[in-house]
């Protein structure tokens, strides 16, 4: 049997240490796409893109969020992100790389999202607090990324998904985003 990973596994130098992150989530849609990933897994270390056809994964159309892994995880390619995550972002990253997008200053917290499963080789949840594009108030979010091998081998890819509040909350350490009245 091939042992089970947790979140605080050790991770290579230079790696982002613990942003958000949660041992599971209390997110019904992001624990059941976990539970998917640990079935497919089996008693292999981690599942194959071809273990995951598209219409297993309708319950989770809109959330999903599927990277590319460059050079052993040197970087990662928005694959496929869905429309869900874009219309909250309100940007679509898909193509580019994390290393040549802005996430304007947390750009070491998204490289390690999704560094850490392909550091780890297990589903890595996160729970926190982000500021949502359209009208700049707080909205929670869940998580959880898992890798995937391509044809087998090497972590190919990550897949997980991602659901943010659909309600204004109070951010982290009771902040409120403060908006300007140029910005409204």
């Amino acid at each position: 049997m091939v042992p089970r990973y947790s979140n605080d596994m050790p991770l290579p130098a230079g790696t982002e240490k613990d942003h958000d992150m949660v041992e599971r989530s209390s997110n019904p849609m992001v624990a059941s796409f976990a539970a998917l990933w640990e079935a497919k897994r089996g008693d292999a270390e981690m599942p194959d893109r071809d273990d995951f056809p598209i219409e297993e994964l309708a319950a989770w159309f809109g959330h999903i969020i599927i990277m590319d892994v460059l050079e052993g995880g040197a970087d990662f390619r928005y694959r496929l992100i869905g429309t869900a995550i874009t219309r909250f972002l309100n940007r679509d990253y898909t193509g580019r790389t994390i290393l040549g997008s802005d996430y304007s200053g947390a750009r070491g917290k998204v490289f390690d999202t999704f560094h850490r499963p392909v550091a780890t080789g297990g589903p890595v949840y996160r729970e926190g607090h982000v500021a949502w594009a359209v009208d700049k108030t707080w909205r929670t979010y869940q998580s959880v990324h898992c890798p995937i091998t391509h044809g087998g081998g090497d972590v190919a890819m990550t897949i997980g998904v991602l659901y943010f509040g659909l309600e204004a909350v109070t951010g982290p350490n009771g902040m409120r985003w403060q908006i300007a009245p140029q910005d409204r």
